[in-house]
């Protein structure tokens, strides 16, 4: 046989470049004993000879790569002389006698795969460049087949791809000759997270028929997310998986659709589950590094198609575990884990781009190690605090609980009422009930210092204020396009390290809010009973001078100028959502809207995710909610005073207990609205701080573009902070097919639905009610009762349909929404908890608001008459829109 095709199994290692990545994976595979179908590979001199027998010097693929963009004429042509030309006699008779060699091997067929020079590499995989032909049956179309494959190399996207890359000459291109698999389930793995980059965690896609739908995107597989050691599932996402790709009769491939109860089952039973992480195990540790695996099953028979590496880009994944990580993760099989999003997904609703999970992920790691530290609490290493699911952030109640408890009185019962969250029965029960002697040991230590840092709080913040507004300033002041990118990734250093020392100090202060509101809590239902949870909301209403709730007061006051110019007025009510400050009148108003935004310009809705854009960026929702207090007539009264009856309520409850209770709630309430005051204030220059970040990617994003073009303009947030770094230290090569991979993971998820606000181990199918429910409880937030109209938002595009007086139904209250709260009855929301930011708010203006009812925006209807209770926390709907 030629030297030029030969078994895949025969192909040597010094031998395996001129076959093409593709092939040399394959046949590092094969002689390793991995379940590979009998292949053989044509080498890349094979078309060479091609080429330089039916092309023209200028349409040699080196000649076209020397061009910065060769033109579509020329490669189409090339491509054309390619398809059209006969192979050679000798070739023809080496591809018939390796056709038949296969079939009585026992293929029926055979797929046709490209193996190009820079495919498969690790650098990049040029996945999906490159073409492969399916089921090939007989000779005539395996000889058109090889000229397809050829003629790949001349696609504009490959040329594209490889400059991009940075590769100095053009790429050739081999072909795998492979027994084609008629797979009954199929599908891809990989041995790291490639979203991620968690070497933890296997990712498994998995569909009915031949896997070359879900590798193209064709059809929406069965996604499981599994630990690596241990095996347990963490999540499993249902695809619609409504067709399989199968082997046409007459050659060549064929949709056909699914059953609608087999697209509804999982494609994968549990054995083929654990074939699938044995064969990942294996692959990973044989190449030792992390692969993405084609693979197919027939009955129980697993094959291996390919396995190229993951391009993950930044340094390469640690997949090693501290044995303290490994010690920890095994004694979480030993007992069920709870996770919840019920707060933290109130500051970072719906699926965060990976900047901003690779930035809020460390940071409440961090954050929660030194709140816990400051507490004299142990948390023991290795231990995982946060986890993502469908993109979401959690947190891992369980872990947090038995830190928590090692400091007397703060068990989940304690806690979760003012965070919110469910299963704290099953928390209380699982909790390790002993004496810290640790914790003990340490407490006069640790109560010094708790002391000396909450009660200097207020003068550490003093101090940092004006530096912190120095160096915010110094960063806006910087013409960044023109920064040279070291002087970028230095910026880019300085503000992430500004958001570690701006967020140490806020998680200061909800520590010292936490250390003050527990036992407030307790004292009030010692002395008050069944009243306390209302007396304690009523006593935190209308917090004086909390920075979150200027926004809103701010446009009252703009509307309230904008009334006596009748220009403005005028331009406000009938401009749509394009309207800036800059097409104002001069005037009063206009003077207040630029101080706005110069004051909050920052802040926005999602505020936490990087992604979002600022109110500075998109007022809309700014001068939607002024049009809203213009047609108000009353607008001047409304919310002014709405927070003080429930304030004097409570101040007369708190009169009528006895000397000893009311002096006890009398000095900790001081401190505890201090802790609120001082918590929000600290809040928004953390949000400041994202707002740097997100300028910083967002010129970052420009530069990519130039680099790569057609990566998008919002590529740099489909990157880690690492890659960032990476990349402006030109460490990186290129990103974009990684970028690529990340915008298709980030638009899968946002397309699930969310998972359960509080789950056990791994998130259930969501499922919702068979019948509507009309009565909904959640956790009481804002005092007060109040009958009215439904409005459900779930984007800033829905909230020109809002009217005044209405009752908000928002999935989160996050503090992008605020400046609705004074033009609402009252707020209803998914999740959240009763400490949360726009609850503090809420409180302040004095509206009724629930949180944490669950499936308000699924099960509500806008127009629906409900009645919302403030204070038993509940919902009902009284009629339907």
């Amino acid at each position: 046989m030629s030297s030029l095709l030969r078994p895949i199994d025969a192909i040597l290692p010094r031998a395996a470049r001129h076959f093409g990545g593709k092939a040399r994976n394959l046949a590092v595979l094969a002689r390793a004993g991995f379940p590979v179908p009998a292949a053989y590979a044509l080498s890349c001199e094979a078309a060479e000879h091609a080429f330089a027998r039916v092309l023209p010097a200028k349409l040699q693929p080196a000649a076209l790569f020397t061009a910065a963009s060769p033109s579509e004429t020329d490669l189409a042509e090339a491509r054309d002389r390619v398809l059209a030309a006969p192979l050679s006699a000798e070739l023809c008779a080496e591809l018939g006698r390796v056709f038949a060699e296969l079939q009585r091997a026992g293929a029926l067929s055979v797929a046709v795969r490209s193996s190009s020079t820079v495919e498969d590499q690790q650098a990049a995989s040029a996945a999906g460049l490159h073409t492969s032909v399916l089921h090939v049956c007989d000779e005539a179309a395996l000889f058109s087949a090889v000229r397809q494959c050829w003629a790949s190399v001349f696609s504009p996207r490959v040329f594209g791809y490889l400059h991009a890359l940075g590769v100095q000459a053009a790429s050739s291109v081999g072909v795998v000759i492979q027994a084609m698999v008629p797979a009954e389930v199929a599908g891809v793995l990989f041995t790291a997270h490639p979203l991620t980059a968690s070497p933890d965690e296997i990712v498994i896609n998995a569909s009915y028929g031949i896997g070359s739908a879900v590798v193209d995107g064709r059809v929406s597989p069965d996604t499981y997310y599994v630990d690596k050691d241990s095996g347990r599932v963490r999540d499993r996402v249902l695809g619609d998986k409504s067709l399989r790709v199968e082997c046409a009769a007459d050659g060549g491939v064929r949709e056909v659709p699914v059953e609608p109860a087999q697209a509804r089952a999982e494609a994968l039973d549990e054995q083929g589950l654990e074939r699938l992480l044995r064969l990942a195990r294996r692959i990973e540790r044989h190449f030792g590094d992390p692969r993405d695996v084609e693979w197919a099953q027939v009955g129980e028979v697993l094959y291996v198609l390919q396995a190229r590496p993951i391009t993950i880009a930044g340094a390469p994944l640690d997949r090693r575990k501290s044995r303290a990580r490994r010690r920890r993760d095994d004694d979480a099989l030993a007992a069920d884990v709870v996770w919840s999003n019920v707060n933290v997904g109130e500051a970072l609703p719906g699926v965060a781009t990976p900047l901003t999970w690779s930035v809020l992920s460390e940071f409440s790691e961090l954050g929660f190690r030194k709140a816990f530290g400051a507490l004299g609490c142990r948390v023991p290493k290795g231990a995982r605090l946060v986890g993502n699911f469908r993109g979401r952030i959690y947190l891992n109640l369980s872990e947090l609980s038995q830190i928590a408890a090692q400091v007397p009185g703060l068990t989940p019962s304690a806690l979760l009422p003012l965070g919110g969250g469910a299963e704290i029965e099953r928390l209380e029960r699982e909790l390790e009930h002993k004496p810290s002697l640790w914790f003990l040991s340490r407490l006069p230590l640790t109560a010094a210092r708790f002391l000396r840092e909450n009660l200097g709080l207020r003068a550490r913040v003093q101090r940092f204020e004006p530096a912190f507004a120095d160096e915010c300033a110094r960063v806006r002041s910087l013409d960044v396009r023109i920064l040279p990118s070291p002087a970028l990734d230095e910026t880019l250093s300085d503000v992430h390290r500004l958001l570690d020392e701006t967020g140490g100090l806020m998680l200061t202060a909800y520590g010292g809010l936490l250390a003050s509101l527990v036992p407030l809590t307790a004292a009030l239902r010692v002395f008050a009973g069944p009243a306390a949870e209302k007396l304690q909301r009523d006593l935190l209403s209308e917090l004086a001078q909390v920075d979150s709730a200027d926004p809103g007061r701010q446009l009252q006051t703009i509307a309230d100028l904008a009334t006596r110019e009748p220009l403005t007025r005028e331009l406000l009510l009938r401009s749509g959502a394009s309207l800036r400050v800059a097409d104002l009148p001069a005037g009063p108003a206009r003077a207040a809207m630029t101080e706005f935004i110069a004051r909050f310009g920052h802040r926005g809705i999602r505020e936490a995710e990087l992604i979002e854009p600022r109110w500075r960026e998109d007022p809309s929702l700014i001068f939607d909610t002024l049009r809203m207090h213009l047609r108000v007539l009353d607008h001047s009264a409304q919310g002014a005073v709405r927070g003080a009856p429930a304030r004097r309520s409570g101040e007369a409850a708190l009169a009528r207990l006895g000397l000893p209770a009311r002096s006890a709630v009398e000095a900790l309430l001081p401190v505890v609205r201090h802790s609120m005051r001082l918590r929000e204030r600290l809040r928004g220059h953390v949000v400041q701080v994202l707002d740097l970040l997100r300028l910083l990617a967002r010129d970052i994003s420009r530069r990519l573009s130039i680099r790569e073009p057609g990566i998008g303009d919002d590529a740099a947030f489909f990157l880690t902070l690492g890659e960032l770094h990476g990349f402006l230290r030109g460490e990186l090569r290129t990103v974009q097919p990684l970028v690529r991979m990340r915008r298709a993971g980030y638009a899968r998820d946002r397309s699930l639905p969310d998972p359960p606000d509080t789950f056990v181990n791994a998130p259930p199918a969501v499922v919702l009610p068979s019948q509507r429910v009309r009565s909904l409880t959640g956790l009481a937030a804002s005092s007060g009762q109040v009958q009215g109209l439904a409005r459900v938002l779930l984007s800033k595009q829905d909230i020109r349909s809002f009217e005044p007086g209405e009752i908000l139904v928002v999935p989160a209250a996050d503090i992008g929404w605020s400046p609705l709260f004074l033009l609402a009855a009252g707020l209803a929301t998914d999740i959240g908890g009763p400490l949360s930011h726009a609850c503090v708010v809420a409180r302040e203006y004095g509206i009724p608001a629930v949180v944490n009812l669950r499936v308000a925006t699924r099960t509500i209807k806008t127009g629906d008459r409900v009645f919302l209770d403030g204070d038993a926390g509940s919902l009902q709907v009284l009629d339907d829109g």
